[in-house]
Protein backbone atom coordinates (compact mmCIF):
# COMPACT_ATOMS: atom_id res chain seq x y z
CA UNK A 1 0.00 0.00 0.00
CA UNK A 2 2.87 2.36 0.76
CA UNK A 3 4.25 1.81 -2.72
CA UNK A 4 0.81 2.64 -4.17
CA UNK A 5 0.65 5.92 -2.24
CA UNK A 6 4.16 6.85 -3.42
CA UNK A 7 3.13 5.99 -6.97
CA UNK A 8 0.05 8.24 -6.70
CA UNK A 9 2.07 11.14 -5.23
CA UNK A 10 4.63 10.81 -7.98
CA UNK A 11 2.07 10.75 -10.78
CA UNK A 12 -0.40 13.34 -9.45
CA UNK A 13 0.92 15.36 -6.56
CA UNK A 14 -2.01 17.86 -6.76
CA UNK A 15 -5.06 15.78 -7.71
CA UNK A 16 -6.27 12.21 -7.33
CA UNK A 17 -6.07 10.00 -10.46
CA UNK A 18 -9.05 8.07 -11.85
CA UNK A 19 -9.98 4.86 -10.01
CA UNK A 20 -9.21 2.71 -13.10
CA UNK A 21 -5.61 3.98 -13.12
CA UNK A 22 -5.24 3.21 -9.42
CA UNK A 23 -6.56 -0.31 -9.98
CA UNK A 24 -4.06 -0.87 -12.81
CA UNK A 25 -1.25 0.40 -10.60
CA UNK A 26 -2.24 -2.00 -7.82
CA UNK A 27 -2.27 -4.93 -10.27
CA UNK A 28 1.17 -3.88 -11.55
CA UNK A 29 2.62 -3.84 -8.02
CA UNK A 30 1.18 -7.28 -7.27
CA UNK A 31 2.66 -8.61 -10.53
CA UNK A 32 6.12 -7.25 -9.66
CA UNK A 33 6.02 -8.90 -6.24
CA UNK A 34 5.09 -12.22 -7.85
CA UNK A 35 7.94 -11.92 -10.37
CA UNK A 36 10.46 -11.17 -7.59
CA UNK A 37 9.22 -14.11 -5.50
CA UNK A 38 9.41 -16.45 -8.49
CA UNK A 39 12.96 -15.28 -9.23
CA UNK A 40 14.05 -16.05 -5.65
CA UNK A 41 12.54 -19.53 -5.88
CA UNK A 42 14.30 -20.10 -9.22
CA UNK A 43 17.67 -19.07 -7.74
CA UNK A 44 17.26 -21.56 -4.89
CA UNK A 45 16.34 -24.34 -7.35
CA UNK A 46 19.33 -23.57 -9.63
CA UNK A 47 21.68 -23.57 -6.64
CA UNK A 48 20.41 -26.98 -5.61
CA UNK A 49 20.82 -28.35 -9.13
CA UNK A 50 24.36 -26.93 -9.32
CA UNK A 51 25.25 -28.79 -6.15
CA UNK A 52 23.88 -32.06 -7.52
CA UNK A 53 25.68 -31.70 -10.84
CA UNK A 54 29.00 -30.96 -9.16
CA UNK A 55 29.38 -27.27 -9.89
CA UNK A 56 31.53 -25.34 -7.36
CA UNK A 57 29.76 -24.28 -4.19
CA UNK A 58 30.77 -21.84 -1.51
CA UNK A 59 31.02 -24.58 1.11
CA UNK A 60 31.66 -28.28 0.63
CA UNK A 61 30.01 -30.82 2.88
CA UNK A 62 32.09 -33.70 4.25
CA UNK A 63 31.56 -37.01 2.49
CA UNK A 64 31.21 -40.28 4.31
CA UNK A 65 32.37 -43.62 3.03
CA UNK A 66 35.48 -45.60 2.16
CA UNK A 67 38.55 -43.73 0.94
CA UNK A 68 41.48 -45.03 -1.06
CA UNK A 69 44.63 -45.48 1.06
CA UNK A 70 47.30 -42.81 0.71
CA UNK A 71 50.55 -44.63 0.00
CA UNK A 72 53.71 -42.95 1.31
CA UNK A 73 56.64 -42.63 -1.09
CA UNK A 74 60.12 -41.39 -0.12
CA UNK A 75 61.61 -41.24 -3.58
CA UNK A 76 65.34 -41.48 -4.42
CA UNK A 77 67.95 -40.85 -1.75
CA UNK A 78 69.44 -37.32 -1.53
CA UNK A 79 72.96 -36.92 -2.90
CA UNK A 80 74.28 -35.41 0.34
CA UNK A 81 73.36 -34.08 3.77
CA UNK A 82 75.18 -32.34 6.59
CA UNK A 83 75.90 -33.42 10.16
CA UNK A 84 76.81 -30.15 11.82
CA UNK A 85 79.61 -28.83 9.63
CA UNK A 86 80.46 -32.22 8.13
CA UNK A 87 79.22 -32.99 4.63
CA UNK A 88 78.04 -36.57 4.13
CA UNK A 89 77.93 -37.80 0.54
CA UNK A 90 75.95 -40.62 -1.02
CA UNK A 91 78.33 -43.50 -1.80
CA UNK A 92 75.72 -45.48 -3.66
CA UNK A 93 72.96 -48.04 -3.50
CA UNK A 94 73.60 -51.23 -1.55
CA UNK A 95 71.89 -54.60 -1.63
CA UNK A 96 68.77 -55.37 0.40
CA UNK A 97 69.28 -58.90 1.72
CA UNK A 98 65.96 -59.49 3.48
CA UNK A 99 62.69 -57.99 4.68
CA UNK A 100 60.20 -59.19 7.26
CA UNK A 101 56.98 -57.81 8.64
CA UNK A 102 56.69 -56.85 12.30
CA UNK A 103 53.88 -59.06 13.68
CA UNK A 104 52.69 -56.29 15.99
CA UNK A 105 52.78 -53.49 13.40
CA UNK A 106 51.37 -54.47 10.02
CA UNK A 107 53.02 -51.53 8.23
CA UNK A 108 56.52 -51.88 9.74
CA UNK A 109 59.27 -53.72 7.86
CA UNK A 110 62.59 -54.85 9.28
CA UNK A 111 64.99 -54.64 6.36
CA UNK A 112 68.38 -56.36 6.17
CA UNK A 113 71.21 -54.77 4.17
CA UNK A 114 74.76 -55.77 3.27
CA UNK A 115 77.53 -54.89 5.78
CA UNK A 116 79.95 -52.02 5.17
CA UNK A 117 83.53 -53.16 4.59
CA UNK A 118 84.88 -49.80 3.41
CA UNK A 119 84.18 -47.00 5.87
CA UNK A 120 86.96 -46.42 8.42
CA UNK A 121 85.24 -43.66 10.38
CA UNK A 122 81.54 -43.83 9.60
CA UNK A 123 79.13 -41.18 10.89
CA UNK A 124 75.59 -42.20 11.73
CA UNK A 125 73.14 -42.18 10.12
CA UNK A 126 75.12 -43.56 7.19
CA UNK A 127 72.64 -46.16 5.94
CA UNK A 128 69.05 -45.56 4.89
CA UNK A 129 66.22 -47.57 3.35
CA UNK A 130 63.64 -45.69 1.30
CA UNK A 131 60.28 -46.40 -0.30
CA UNK A 132 60.68 -45.87 -4.03
CA UNK A 133 57.07 -46.68 -4.86
CA UNK A 134 54.05 -48.55 -3.55
CA UNK A 135 50.50 -49.21 -4.61
CA UNK A 136 47.76 -51.74 -3.96
CA UNK A 137 49.81 -54.65 -5.31
CA UNK A 138 53.48 -54.06 -4.52
CA UNK A 139 56.11 -52.09 -2.64
CA UNK A 140 59.58 -51.25 -3.98
CA UNK A 141 62.36 -50.36 -1.55
CA UNK A 142 66.06 -49.59 -1.90
CA UNK A 143 68.98 -49.14 0.52
CA UNK A 144 71.74 -46.54 0.32
CA UNK A 145 74.98 -45.86 2.17
CA UNK A 146 76.69 -42.54 2.87
CA UNK A 147 80.23 -41.52 3.78
CA UNK A 148 82.23 -38.42 4.74
CA UNK A 149 83.08 -36.25 1.75
CA UNK A 150 86.76 -36.68 0.75
CA UNK A 151 87.41 -32.93 0.63
CA UNK A 152 86.56 -32.39 4.31
CA UNK A 153 89.39 -30.82 6.29
CA UNK A 154 91.09 -32.67 9.13
CA UNK A 155 89.17 -30.65 11.70
CA UNK A 156 85.78 -32.11 10.81
CA UNK A 157 83.91 -33.77 13.62
CA UNK A 158 81.70 -36.83 13.62
CA UNK A 159 79.29 -36.29 16.50
CA UNK A 160 77.78 -39.75 16.23
CA UNK A 161 80.37 -42.29 15.03
CA UNK A 162 79.47 -45.94 14.76
CA UNK A 163 79.51 -48.97 12.48
CA UNK A 164 77.08 -49.14 9.60
CA UNK A 165 73.92 -51.06 10.60
CA UNK A 166 72.88 -54.24 8.82
CA UNK A 167 69.19 -53.99 9.75
CA UNK A 168 66.86 -51.00 9.59
CA UNK A 169 63.16 -50.42 10.15
CA UNK A 170 60.95 -48.93 7.48
CA UNK A 171 57.37 -47.78 8.08
CA UNK A 172 55.16 -48.08 5.00
CA UNK A 173 52.45 -46.01 6.75
CA UNK A 174 49.92 -48.48 5.31
CA UNK A 175 49.55 -52.19 6.22
CA UNK A 176 51.46 -54.45 3.86
CA UNK A 177 48.58 -56.91 3.51
CA UNK A 178 49.11 -59.32 0.64
CA UNK A 179 51.42 -57.00 -1.32
CA UNK A 180 54.83 -58.08 -2.61
CA UNK A 181 58.04 -56.25 -1.61
CA UNK A 182 60.63 -55.76 -4.34
CA UNK A 183 64.22 -54.68 -3.64
CA UNK A 184 66.43 -52.33 -5.63
CA UNK A 185 65.81 -49.52 -8.06
CA UNK A 186 65.43 -51.97 -10.94
CA UNK A 187 64.55 -55.61 -11.48
CA UNK A 188 61.97 -57.94 -9.98
CA UNK A 189 63.86 -59.39 -7.00
CA UNK A 190 61.31 -60.30 -4.34
CA UNK A 191 62.40 -60.00 -0.71
CA UNK A 192 59.00 -60.45 0.93
CA UNK A 193 55.80 -62.03 -0.27
CA UNK A 194 52.77 -60.44 1.32
CA UNK A 195 50.51 -62.53 3.49
CA UNK A 196 46.76 -62.79 3.19
CA UNK A 197 45.10 -60.56 5.77
CA UNK A 198 41.51 -60.67 6.94
CA UNK A 199 39.36 -58.60 9.26
CA UNK A 200 37.29 -60.61 11.77
CA UNK A 201 33.64 -59.69 12.18
CA UNK A 202 32.97 -56.82 14.62
CA UNK A 203 36.70 -56.03 14.76
CA UNK A 204 38.69 -53.00 13.67
CA UNK A 205 42.06 -54.79 13.57
CA UNK A 206 43.30 -56.94 10.71
CA UNK A 207 45.08 -60.26 11.19
CA UNK A 208 47.57 -61.83 8.81
CA UNK A 209 48.31 -65.51 8.31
Amino acid sequence: MRELIEYVDERTPEEAPPFEELERAARELRRRRYVVSAAVVMIVIVAGIAGVLGYPRAETEPTLGLEMPKYAVDGPAPLQYKLGTTVILLRGEIAVTSARLDPDHLSLLTVGVEPDEVAIEPCLPNTVVRILSQDGGSVRIAAYRYGIAPDQNEGHQCNNPGPAPTTLQLDLKTPLGNRTVYAGTMGERVVLKGRGCFRPAASFSARCR
